[in-house]
């Protein structure tokens, strides 16, 4: 294992991630809310070490093993989420489990919180909480990918590791400039909802935090109600959620829409159009379930629908009513959807619904062979002939899903959590979705889980945000030889 490799590559990643910090620290100093100092000695701190090791080990042009860009992006969140509680500690605002646990809800856009009083909180310190989640969204590792193109070859492991899945879309002939491509659009769909919030009447302060959120489909909000303080603004909440459904979309979909220069990259994508019926019929069903049981809400029952539905969809966990009271076929449909996620290649967490679609594709194709044995039948997506590798993968990838989150529910039990409370925070931290039932329901948080449940949780989301088998692939000892 050569370890001056991963330290190169940290070394570029703390200095974008201080540089990052110059952010909240406008807002820290335009505000005078006392934290300026503690995200300066943050900056100083990150962006020191990381000059250090840049100046002690050099990047060099070199070919990466499969492992070395497994253990590089493993070891590029564990640091930059350590350095990214700096500001947290400094400021005093938090202990270190607390710092740990809130950075890595942030930089994996899990959108999870143990704060019980947001608005208590320095602005400064609330801005550098939301950056971090559109930090993560696009992926960090990406980013770095997008900056330094001396890896070579190198980079598709690092880019595969970092943004896994059972098709990667490679735009460009080279995997950096796919990913500069990436960040362009990432960048331009920012910079149009900071507008359009602040059109509709955020201040510009709150139309970027929550926009950092949305986009990254984190769900961080600068609100104690979160997005549920606008529930009298219309025009907001359609915006967050036309965004929200924007992030959950694949990335790879808005470069070849313009490239072709045609909307119907959509139409012809089966996994976009599978993501908008799901999105439709969830929406549908909860309308109704919400329309026969709570009449009084008639008139906001269509966009709140909505607006829960794509959030929990795009794991994206932004809340403007509690959807834990809701009747039990609204409640049960949002419960199906923390197990759904968005689709590949995009900022949102879960399974995704690429991976289900190839599962329900194969499925179906293998009832048609039990009938007709000999009948030989390709599976296609996008009739684009679907490897037989990818079809195991897929497969392997849901049990391994499925398996962690029974396993998961077994140890927060252990905590002390009921059976509702602990399988949806195991759901909503490996899905990177934020909030989930009973005790972390939307209007709850994770403040009263034990410290080890929060470190178990915290884990679960570098798992969940990586996709299972860049993390535990490090566990495995031969592939260390």
């Amino acid at each position: 294992m050569r370890w001056k490799v991963v330290l190169a590559s940290l070394s570029r990643l703390l200095i974008v991630v201080g540089l990052s910090m110059i952010i909240p620290l406008i807002c820290a100093i335009y505000f005078d809310d006392g934290s300026w100092l503690a995200i300066v000695y943050s900056m100083v701190i990150t962006i020191g070490i990381g000059i250090i090791i840049y100046i002690l080990f050099p990047l060099e042009n070199t070919h990466l093993r499969h492992i070395e860009g497994y253990l590089i992006v493993t070891c590029a969140w564990l640091t930059v989420v350590l350095f990214g509680t700096l500001p947290y500690l400094f400021s005093g605002t938090m202990n270190f489990t607390d710092a740990l646990f809130e950075t890595m809800s942030g930089f994996t856009t899990t959108g999870a919180s143990i704060l019980k009083d947001v608005e208590a909180m320095p602005e400064g310190i609330l801005m550098w909480r939301s950056l971090t989640q559109w930090l993560g969204g696009m992926g960090i590792i990406v980013l770095f990918v997008a900056l330094v193109a001396r890896f070579g070859p190198g980079a598709n492991k690092i880019f595969n590791a970092e943004a896994p899945g059972p098709v990667l879309e490679k735009l460009t002939p080279r995997i950096s400039d796919t990913a500069k491509n990436l960040w362009k659009f990432y960048m331009i769909f920012t910079l149009i909802q900071i507008i359009l919030l602040a059109i509709a009447g955020m201040t510009f302060y709150d139309a970027m935090a929550h926009t950092f959120a949305t986009i990254a489909t984190g769900g961080f909000s600068t609100k104690n109600a979160g997005v549920g303080y606008y529930m009298d603004n219309a025009f907001i909440q359609l915006i967050i959620i036309l965004f929200m459904f924007l992030g959950g979309t694949n990335f790879a979909l808005y470069y070849l829409v313009w490239k072709n220069k045609t909307l119907k990259v959509f139409l012809d994508n089966e996994e976009f159009m599978l993501y908008l019926k799901i999105a439709i019929i969830a929406a549908v069903l909860v309308s109704i379930s919400l329309y026969l049981n709570m009449p009084e809400g008639q008139g906001i029952i269509p966009i709140t629908a909505l607006f829960q539905v794509v959030s929990i969809l795009t794991t994206t966990g932004f809340a403007t009513v509690d959807y834990d009271m809701w009747p039990n076929l609204a409640r049960n449909v949002m419960f199906i959807l923390l197990f759904i996620g968005g689709s590949l290649g995009s900022t949102a967490g879960g399974i995704k619904i690429g991976r289900f679609l190839i599962l329900i594709k194969y499925t179906l194709s293998e009832l048609v062979r039990s009938i007709h044995p000999r009948l030989v039948r390709s599976l296609k997506v996008n009739r684009v002939l679907v490897d037989d590798k990818i079809v195991i993968n897929t497969f392997i990838f849901f049990f391994a899903y499925i398996s962690i989150v029974g396993v998961s529910t077994i140890v927060m039990s252990t905590f002390g959590l009921d059976l509702e409370s602990a399988l949806t925070s195991v759901l909503a931290c490996i899905g990177v979705i934020g909030p989930g039932l009973g005790i972390v329901g939307p209007v709850m948080n994770y403040a009263d889980i034990p410290v080890l449940g929060k470190y178990f949780l915290a884990f679960l989301m570098l798992v969940g945000r990586l996709e299972i088998f860049t993390v535990f692939v490090l566990f495995y000892p031969k592939n260390w030889t």
